[in-house]
């Protein structure tokens, strides 16, 4: 396999995807799983740089509800679309191919539509899609920044998006001048949570793994950091669980602001 991804998250999403047993036996013999512990059993320290995912970590994706309901989809079409969403983008780190964010959105979408038995042309799924670079940041993410910069420790974020719609939302939300850089999956063309994205992060920033901490909504996400080195937070975000079956965040709490105090408590 191109990704190295970790037994627990494998079987995840593999069964997501549909695979059978026989491909997970083959993921299995692929992984080189030794290194990738190795890095996740280094002492967590006060990170020196702190990487956050951007959709439902920093910016509430709740706007996206209306615009769905505005193309014919029923009430709470956005977890299905994310979840199939996920589902295709995961898949697709598992058979070692790479599609950029707004081709897997646009075509989960479709399909989406289709089964609902409504028209889904280019018109429509663009409306959806334009709506990312609209939602609002949540209400604890300029505090946690500001706390954050505050103690010196530098900001970046590392979405499964793009660079540019990032950028925009950020400027939209007048936090630009708190973010060093906006490093996304295309520049690695490969998904999150594969580890090589969450070096690549941390050698873009020339420091090592250890040296960082991701802080996101999304526990195969903070599980993906977690199995490449780095420390890790998690922020629930409408009250949703981290799942034991994947590496846990060295921190978890209900607001940014928080986990951002926990990991600055962390030994220096």
């Amino acid at each position: 396999m191109k990704q190295e991804i970790s037994r627990r998250q494998s079987l995840k999403y593999l069964a997501a995807a549909g695979i059978g047993a026989a491909s997970v036996r083959q993921l299995r013999a692929a992984e080189s799983g030794t290194a990738s512990r190795q890095l996740e059993n280094v002492t967590k320290r006060r990170p020196r740089i702190v990487a956050f995912d951007v959709i439902e970590t920093l910016f509430d994706t709740k706007p996206l509800d209306p615009l769905l309901s505005s193309i014919g989809l029923p009430e709470g079409s956005l977890q299905v679309w994310f979840a199939r969403f996920l589902r295709d983008a995961f898949a697709l780190a598992v058979i070692g191919e790479y599609r950029p964010f707004h081709e897997v959105a646009a075509a989960s979408l479709q399909a989406l539509l289709l089964e609902h038995r409504l028209e889904a042309g280019r018109e429509k799924i663009a409306k959806v899609l334009s709506g990312f670079a609209e939602l609002p940041p949540h209400p604890d993410v300029r505090p946690a920044f500001q706390s954050l910069r505050d103690a010196g420790v530098r900001i970046i974020t590392l979405t499964n998006g793009s660079s540019e719609t990032t950028g925009k939302m950020l400027a939209k939300a007048g936090l630009e001048s708190f973010v060093e850089q906006t490093l996304s999956i295309d520049q690695v063309k490969q998904w999150k949570p594969t580890r090589a994205v969450y070096l690549h992060a941390a050698k873009m920033m020339k420091v090592e793994p250890h040296e960082m901490a991701l802080i996101a909504a999304h526990d195969w996400d903070t599980g993906g950091a977690a199995r490449a080195g780095l420390s890790t937070g998690g922020i629930v975000r409408a009250g949703k669980h981290f799942s034991t079956a994947l590496p846990a965040p060295d921190v978890v709490e209900n607001t940014l602001i928080e986990v951002v105090r926990r990991l600055m408590e962390l030994p220096a």
